[in-house]
């Protein structure tokens, strides 16, 4: 229920307003009443009024007067001007306070509570949308672990952002990360056997390690984490402040997670091995950061368990490293899995221009990685499409699989950006042969059924949505699918006429129309004259 309050200097226009209407029917409880601006600001201290009536003119304060100082402090509370001064220089005053609404005197009981129905209904919809507001704001908080959980997954997958929306993300998400720190990732594998283990209990242990790793590094490091395809703990650990050196930093930091991985095993009775990574550029060395630190699972760890390697420390052991942008979402494969060729040159320039940009002695070792990936990506599309890869290479076969680590970028890059434009070529030449024998399969249909045919018949036959039915017969023959069918119609009419024992009702039945008049106005518009004036002047 609502509360309203009237304010007038006239004592009776007040107290008539106030018996006047059916108050509780429009959801009001209480209607209070003021004979100047004053004591309605008196009031307005202590009663919570939804709606106040005044009239624009009155002794001392006037109305406008009162609705500004009513916005100040309550500036929820709706505001309806009553007055019998028809100025336009009052009602632009009153629309520059907020007020809902401008009536003029003598203003009916009925226009009223007309506009007192409007405006409740307002304060409800608004009301019913600050709930709802307010529950997404609490759906969106209880979200929030997962989501940053989701943000550090796509790092170490590759995914880079423009440095706006990483700082919009950031922020709405709540990390207090800054791409102006180098960072550290923790990587932890668990070691116990937890296969039996249901998955909320599951969820319920990792969760534990996760702030225990939390709240040991919370003094002096933001932490956010997350769980990676390989079901390894991964965190991100960034100083909050640099009045330390990366030594000392590196440090504190093997400190505090080798004692994470005591207070794992000794809360939790959990073994865990523990790799730090080398320290990087946050986001932009993520990636790399991440696949060093498996790699030192896969080449030094092994199955030894509880093991902790320190690589800030131990630089020897990662001097290869996996080359980033060849291995960053989106790859090769899901490329060309979509046919996104722009998407793979685009790709293609960026690999070259990191491997003669920064790559250097290691230029021939990265040659080999890259030949092998682009390789494997064109022996695996062309499998899928059912082709051998010799159908499409030929004589260039030999030359691809006699390449070797050898290579120096330039021949490199020759071969890579033109067995490209071979495949792509391939991937051109099959889509146009697709759609020849498609749109042959359409044609053929429509011609057969073209008596009861519709858009949505063709797409059944041919297995495809309506939508792109349609799209495809626009690009394919520069008509839109239904002119062509109309088309065909007059057509198959016009030889039906030429039959002079024919009705005009049986011809329209015959090419699809069950009422005559709507065929018979068709085919005028198609040919400017009406089905019979064509078969009188045969």
């Amino acid at each position: 229920m609502y509360e309203i309050l009237i304010v007038d200097d006239h004592t009776h226009l007040v107290d008539s307003l106030a018996i006047g209407l059916p108050w509780r029917e429009m959801g009001i409880s209480n209607v209070y009443k003021a004979y100047s601006g004053e004591e309605a600001l008196e009031l307005l201290n202590y009663r919570s009024v939804d709606i106040v009536v005044t009239d624009i003119h009155m002794n001392g304060m006037t109305g406008l007067e009162l609705i500004a100082r009513i916005n100040e402090k309550w500036k929820n509370t709706k505001a309806v001007i009553i007055t019998g001064y028809d100025e336009f220089q009052y009602a632009r005053e009153a629309l520059q306070q907020q007020v809902c609404d401008y009536l003029l005197k003598p203003v009916s009981n009925e226009e009223l509570e007309h506009t007192l129905r409007a405006i409740i209904d307002r304060i409800t919809q608004e009301g019913n949308e600050l709930l709802n507001q307010q529950k997404f704001a609490y759906r969106f908080r209880e979200s929030l672990p997962k989501l940053r959980e989701m943000f550090l997954l796509e790092l170490i997958s590759g995914k880079s952002y423009p440095l706006s929306a990483l700082q919009d993300k950031l922020q709405l998400y709540g990390l207090p990360f800054s791409s102006e720190k180098d960072a550290i990732l923790l990587c932890m594998r668990v070691e116990e056997d937890y296969s039996s283990t249901d998955l909320y209990s599951l969820s319920l242990i990792e969760y534990a390690m996760f702030n225990i790793v939390e709240e040991v590094f919370a003094d002096k490091f933001h932490v956010t984490f997350c769980k990676d395809s390989h079901d390894y703990l991964i965190f991100l650990v960034q100083p909050k402040e640099i009045e330390h050196s990366r030594r000392d930093h590196s440090a504190m930091i093997e400190d505090l997670a080798r004692l994470s991985q005591h207070q794992i095993k000794l809360y939790l009775k959990s073994k865990v091995s523990v790799v730090l990574s080398s320290w990087g550029g946050f986001p932009k060395d993520i990636l790399p950061m991440y696949h060093s630190a498996l790699s030192i699972y896969a080449d030094y760890i092994g199955y030894q368990t509880e093991s902790f390697f320190d690589a800030t420390q131990k630089k020897e052991a990662i001097e290869a490293q996996p080359f980033a942008e060849l291995y960053r979402s989106q790859t090769f494969m899901e490329l060309m899995d979509l046919e996104q060729w722009n998407g793979f040159e685009s790709k293609l320039n960026r690999i070259f221009d990191e491997l003669e940009g920064g790559a250097g002695s290691g230029a021939r070792e990265y040659g080999l990685q890259i030949y092998v990936t682009l390789l494997q990506a064109y022996s695996y599309y062309l499998h899928k499409k059912g082709k051998r890869i010799f159908e499409v290479f030929g004589r260039e076969l030999d030359k691809m699989l006699k390449m070797d680590a050898g290579w120096s970028v330039e021949p490199l890059k020759e071969w890579a950006f033109g067995s490209y434009v071979q495949i792509k070529a391939y991937s051109d030449s099959r889509s146009d042969n697709i759609r020849t024998d498609l749109m042959e399969r359409i044609r053929r249909f429509i011609q057969e059924h073209v008596k009861e045919i519709t858009l949505q018949t063709v797409a059944d036959h041919v297995n495809l949505h309506p939508v792109y039915v349609s799209n495809l017969f626009k690009q394919e023959t520069g008509e839109n699918f239904s002119n062509y069918v109309l088309r065909l119609r007059m057509e198959k009419a016009v030889q039906l006429l030429k039959h002079k024992d024919l009705r005009i009702s049986q011809i329209a039945h015959e090419v699809g129309y069950q009422k005559p008049q709507y065929f018979i106005k068709l085919f005028k518009t198609q040919y400017g004259m009406t089905p019979q004036e064509f078969k009188n002047g045969l």
